[in-house]
């Protein structure tokens, strides 16, 4: 519309006697400033979410603290004991409780495996044991103590997770493995001790520069199976008593997940720990199975003892327990 405008105003000045230079001057001006407008107008909603994401930011930096640990117990050691007294929970904007009189006993380095259709209150199960929610009915014992008592920062480093798609960043490699370590406590010793037992050392050492390989945002020079290993690595490296492994091989490839499978069978060894998998592979050696439907326990047991019930788990596992 601008440069149809500016066209018109070219013409009928032309026709009064303006010389040509002026008329072709003008004429490369509005185009000019017409090419620029659109380019602008084309920026448009990459600016607008620009300010949307700094508004965002803002909001996250002045909210207040979302966990109150003033004048609770700091924790020290950590046995792994966990424990279950009825516990619910119900999310704010949903109508029915994700989980509810869910009750489990779970002894110092047993792993457990929770299994169920989409909805079943699985994840709801691992963002408690994290302590990201608190329950809204019942108790949450951690080696015989509420956590509602706890300061969760302390409780957190006792802590891994390692989840469906890994969080890497920007870094080298040894920055991504000790990632929130003291620089003390994972030197280059540490960190190879940690790659070597997640099955990524071999790889890392043949990286252009090892350790201090650039991985790339979000670890985009790496293949899947490569980053999964240095997300185990780094879990590895904190020494954690609880461990929280949350669907940590179903987007790898058949070999991939071989060897992240032998790598998370050394990762658990000795840590409490709680799965969730869609893979049979990966829950049947589990010490017991929690199968889940409608956030409640429905049936518990080895893989053995469920199938021979032929209950719900049987169902399940037909269908790789999708």
């Amino acid at each position: 519309m601008l440069f149809l405008t500016g066209a018109a105003l070219v013409s009928y000045y032309g026709v009064w006697g303006v010389s040509p230079g002026d008329v072709v001057m003008l004429s490369a001006f509005l185009t000019t400033l017409t090419n620029s407008t659109t380019t602008l107008a084309g920026l448009a909603p990459v600016i607008t979410k620009g300010l949307e994401s700094v508004r965002s930011v803002g909001e996250v930096l002045q909210a207040p603290e979302l966990e109150d640990n003033e004048g609770k117990a700091p924790l020290d050691s950590l046995r792994g004991a966990v424990e279950f007294q009825g516990v619910g929970y119900v999310y704010e904007d949903a109508g029915r409780p994700a989980v509810r009189d869910f009750s489990l006993s779970v002894a110092p380095g047993e792993t457990i495996a929770l299994v169920g259709a989409s909805g079943a209150g699985k994840s709801t199960v691992l963002s408690l044991v994290i302590g990201f929610i608190r329950p809204t009915s019942g108790r949450l014992l951690l080696d015989g103590t509420d956590m509602n008592t706890l300061d969760l920062r302390t409780y957190r480093r006792f802590v891994s997770v390692v989840p469906q798609e890994s969080i890497l960043f920007d870094g080298t490699v040894r920055e991504n493995v000790a990632y929130g370590m003291d620089d003390a406590d994972a030197d280059e010793g540490t960190v190879r001790a940690a790659l070597r037992d997640a099955n990524a050392l071999e790889f890392v050492d043949r990286l252009p520069h090892g350790l201090d390989t650039l991985v790339g945002e979000h670890g985009a020079r790496l293949s899947g199976g490569q980053r999964q290993r240095l997300a185990i690595a780094r879990a590895l490296i904190r020494n954690p008593r609880v461990l929280i492994l949350d669907e940590a091989t179903s987007a790898l490839d058949t070999q991939s997940e071989a060897l992240v499978q032998q790598a998370l069978a050394r990762l658990v060894r000795g840590r409490t720990t709680f799965v969730v998998a869609h893979r049979l592979s990966t829950i049947r050696g589990a010490d017991r199975i929690v199968v889940m439907g409608d956030g409640a326990v429905r049936e518990i047991g080895s893989h053995e003892e469920l199938m021979r019930r032929g209950g719900m788990y049987t169902a399940l596992q037909g269908g790789q327990l999708a």
